[in-house]
């Protein structure tokens, strides 16, 4: 299959040497040209990667922020020709999905992913092919999704060595990635916040160090996406704030009964997360 990538950071270019690797023909763009010439040089993508190669390519995946993924749609569609299947691997879906459907051209159309996964530290030097191997994917069906786009994906995941895969509408996505990714990471930052004491990195035990992982952040981009999936997340975040009361309640109340039963069944339920 010809593949064009556009945006050769960690998702995108983790895809190109993943893709390459089993045996599609890949083409890429990325505005920084260091980076461009790196991945030509390994080979990861085309030498002769113009953006006029999109009229060439069967599928465009876009791995750029959503609102620049608005905006290359916006910009460059007289590349594209009809047949041609577009997706995207953002973190948000809602808006840019529906930013994205108004701008597709007739003949072409558009399903989106997501794949769940990624790393603490981001951009092309830390790529992988492995970075998606029995990692989760979630294809997002929209407006302007072809009845042959969800076939096409799917040998993609597969020769990513993707795992599970879900397919779900633009709003259970933001939903689910609320609570699964953008809350945690939130966690995750507000736990170093609240870190007021000097001795803590002598202190720190596994679950200290696993939770805070990936407050190493990329700030860029996960502001971005708490923004563009607001009205979702303050919703989950409201939730995890009645949760955290109803414990600092139990504690208050030395009610020891009570938070047995409630650390019981978390665990019960997190090991079904743990059933193949």
């Amino acid at each position: 299959m010809k593949i064009f990538i556009v945006g050769l950071g960690l998702i995108g270019a983790s895809y190109a040497e993943g893709l390459h690797q089993a045996g599609h023909h890949v083409f890429g763009y990325d505005r920084d040209n260091h980076i461009l010439n790196e991945a030509k040089k390994l080979h990861l993508i085309d030498e002769d990667s113009s953006l006029e190669r999109i009229k060439d390519v069967d599928l465009l995946i876009l791995a750029l922020y959503p609102k620049d993924n608005v905006e290359f749609i916006k910009t460059h569609q007289t590349c594209f020709k009809p047949g041609l299947i577009v997706t995207d691997v953002s973190g948000t879906k809602a808006w840019m999905m529906n930013e994205i459907e108004k701008h597709m051209p007739e003949g072409i159309t558009y399903t989106s992913t997501h794949p769940m996964a990624g790393r603490e530290t981001s951009g092309f030097y830390e790529r992988s092919p492995y970075l998606f191997t029995r990692a989760n994917l979630m294809i997002v069906r929209g407006s302007k999704s072809g009845e042959n786009d969800e076939k096409v994906l799917r040998v993609i995941a597969s020769d990513l060595k993707f795992g599970k895969i879900s397919v779900v509408d633009a709003e259970t996505h933001d939903r689910l990635v609320a609570l699964t990714s953008q809350l945690t990471h939130i966690l995750a930052v507000c736990l170093m916040h609240a870190d007021h004491e000097k001795e803590t990195k002598e202190a720190t035990g596994d679950s200290f160090r696993d939770l805070t992982r990936i407050a190493k952040i990329n700030e860029s981009m996960w502001s971005e996406l708490f923004l563009e999936n607001k009205t979702i997340l303050i919703d989950i975040i409201s939730s995890f704030e009645k949760e955290l009361d109803l414990v600092k309640d139990m504690i208050l109340s030395n009610d020891q009964e009570g938070l047995k039963t409630y650390l019981r069944q978390a665990k019960e339920k997190r090991k079904t997360f743990d059933i193949h």
